[in-house]
């Protein structure tokens, strides 16, 4: 359903497609791939109320993490919130120099331009940012994307933190969607390398 509106956008909206989405070449070598890796922290997990309030992302190029290239915003809120405060540990405080919410919108999806979106339970990310995309910048963003979660095989990812154990990558007590972002990407790689990928073609994609 999500790839037929895809579809159907690039269609009617040619313009407009072109700012939010951009194709992926399935027959380029993995070791030729722009991933994009990102985390989102939000007001909540209710994909319809709540919002994206701070975008983490680092870039994988030559299968090769770039810290120099990462991105990390905060973004201000359009409504109070208090409950995620204890899993992320952001603010209303520290949210008062943020983003303006339409700015960071357009400044990751520059950023993600050309790249192949992953993620941990990514819908729920890519979901915030096709929420920002319509309420701020007249976009429709239904992008592809590969989900760990289907390159590692669900019973195997309790959480990240726990993931992130089995491949003794170190982690933070605190969510940080950058940190959470880097930490993704370190088990990308291992799972890349291991299962000895060749093409993207060869990924789990789909569109989110």
């Amino acid at each position: 359903m999500k790839a037929l509106k895809r579809w159907l956008y690039k269609r009617l909206k040619p313009e407009v497609w072109h700012k939010f989405h951009w194709e992926i070449d399935r027959e380029k070598p993995i070791e030729e791939t722009c991933f994009v890796v990102f985390d989102t922290e939000t007001t909540g997990l209710d994909l319809k109320r709540d919002e994206a309030i701070s975008i983490g992302a680092v870039k994988i190029e030559g299968l090769k993490i770039d810290l120099s290239k990462s991105f990390y915003r905060l973004l201000k809120p359009s409504r109070a919130f208090a409950d995620s405060i204890k899993v992320h540990g952001i603010t209303p405080q520290d949210l008062k120099e943020a983003k303006e919410r339409r700015e960071a919108c357009q400044e990751f999806i520059e950023y993600a331009k050309g790249c192949l979106l992953v993620g941990y339970f990514v819908h729920i990310d890519i979901a915030m940012i096709r929420r920002l995309a319509e309420e701020e910048c007249d976009g429709f963003f239904y992008p592809y994307a590969l989900d760990l979660l289907d390159m590692i095989g669900e019973e195997r990812a309790s959480s990240l933190e726990e993931l992130a154990k089995k491949f003794k990558i170190p982690t933070s007590t605190l969510h940080n969607a950058l940190e959470d972002a880097y930490t993704t990407a370190l088990i990308l790689l291992r799972v890349l390398r291991h299962e000895n990928y060749r093409k993207v073609r060869d990924l789990p994609l789909k569109v989110v």
